[in-house]
């Protein structure tokens, strides 16, 4: 009996002991493993989530496989960008990694997605995300949580206007404003009368062929003759490019992603409908792959636009050698120029305002960081200028052609005030 309380009492006492010390380590004692000790963390440092001492970590969302995936060079051209700065660096001591998911041109995925980025990868920011429908459906629930968007590849006016706090800038140019400028070349430059309206019919179509609907009363001369709609997974566009021939018009407008525009563009190959001028906006022609999605001899003539200088015809400028350099090392089977050529510069503004942040990376002071963008030219854009009044960061493009299998500027400098909507050409 004696023998047994004795084990009794020993065992008492250890279950005392063993409960005492979980209760010293849960306050968080000097062997607790909370994780400030180690990884330098946020809550230590003062630093947002995915800050650690000697690591940054970025998200991006965009379809990497479905009929969308052209869009995929994006997430190439960051993740390109951030192993040139890693090699020669990083940012302020700081590497930067990559968590990119495939959210298929999803919105259900990309809610799904953003959530994961957010709360399990805990990044410190996203860049460059693509996809109208997709972001407008992440939109509320990545203003609640505060991360900063910066540049993201979608040009929603509802995005930027008014300014939302952690949404910072788009990295092409927005969607009403190119569609007016559109316009205004088809008439003033192409002397185009007749006119006609393709359209991906969701929130990225709907932005450039309401821009088109609402300015066409101060173009008199000129008139909209016929519209047709789509959806970013057809494939099949016979009826519509039916419609469009009976019209003929002089120009019509294309507003929507890449694989539709080669497809609509083959369509009207096909019955010999291929007087207008086809101009499509930036989003979905503004890369060389569309020759092979379309064809070399369909896509020849088509017209879209520009916000930066096209890899593959200006291989002297300094910006566009380290690109080529880097991005062809990476690479080497994808286009240089095209939407590889904007993750890179998506990725280069979002390095430059992490850099300008310098030791404090909250995310207020980050944020603010992009007030101090006053036309910068350090990127592959032309220029980049963010205040908050204005989240556009991009106002200025330039015209291109598909000629000879290659996407050429035909125009300087074409600049929109986005509060007078007034236009203005570089000669």
């Amino acid at each position: 009996m004696k023998i047994q309380k004795k084990f009794f009492l020993f065992m008492f006492v250890m279950i005392l002991a063993l409960l005492l010390a979980a209760c010293n380590d849960g306050e968080g004692g000097a062997d607790a493993d909370t994780g400030d000790k180690d990884t330098g963390s946020a809550e230590a440092s003062g630093n947002a989530q995915g800050v650690t001492d000697d690591e940054i970590l970025i998200g991006h969302l965009g379809p990497q496989t479905g009929p969308t995936a052209i869009y995929d060079l994006t997430r190439k051209g960051v993740d390109s960008y951030f192993k040139y700065v890693n090699e020669n660096g990083g940012v302020n001591g700081r590497k930067l990694k990559l968590i990119a998911y495939d959210d298929q041109y999803q919105p259900a995925k990309a809610v799904q997605l953003a959530q994961r980025l957010v709360e399990e990868d805990k990044v410190f920011a996203m860049v460059g995300n693509v996809g109208s429908a997709n972001t407008l459906a992440i939109k509320d629930y990545i203003t609640d949580k505060g991360v900063p968007m910066v540049l993201t590849g979608v040009g929603l006016t509802t995005l930027y206007d008014p300014p939302i706090k952690n949404f910072m800038g788009s990295g092409i140019m927005n969607y009403r404003l190119e569609a007016e400028i559109y316009l205004d070349y088809a008439v003033n430059k192409l002397d185009a009368k007749t006119l006609a309206i393709a359209y991906q019919d969701d929130d990225l179509g709907k932005e450039g062929y309401q821009a088109v609907k609402n300015a066409i009363a101060k173009y008199p001369d000129a008139e909209i003759v016929e519209e047709v709609t789509f959806l970013p997974q057809d494939t099949e566009f016979s009826s519509q490019a039916q419609k469009l021939n009976k019209v003929n018009p002089d120009v019509v407008f294309y507003f929507g992603s890449p694989n539709p525009a080669a497809n609509l563009k083959k369509a009207m190959y096909k019955i010999g409908l291929t007087e207008p001028a086809y101009i499509v906006a930036a989003v979905g022609g503004n890369d060389n792959n569309l020759f092979n999605l379309a064809g070399e001899a369909v896509w020849e003539g088509s017209y879209s636009s520009s916000i930066m200088p096209n890899a593959e015809l200006f291989p002297d400028d300094e910006q566009v050698k380290i690109f080529i350099e880097r991005f062809g090392k990476d690479y080497p089977k994808d286009p240089l120029a095209g939407f590889g050529q904007y993750g890179w510069g998506y990725a280069q503004v979002l390095v430059e305002a992490i850099e300008r942040s310098g030791d404090d990376l909250s995310w207020d002071n980050f944020l603010e960081t992009f007030y101090s963008f006053d036309k910068w030219e350090g990127s592959l854009y032309t220029s980049i200028t963010l205040g908050e009044d204005n989240h556009y960061a991009v106002t200025s493009m330039f015209m291109t052609q598909a000629k000879d299998g290659q996407i050429q500027p035909i125009t300087g400098a074409i600049t929109i005030d986005p509060a007078t909507k007034e236009i203005e050409y570089e000669d």
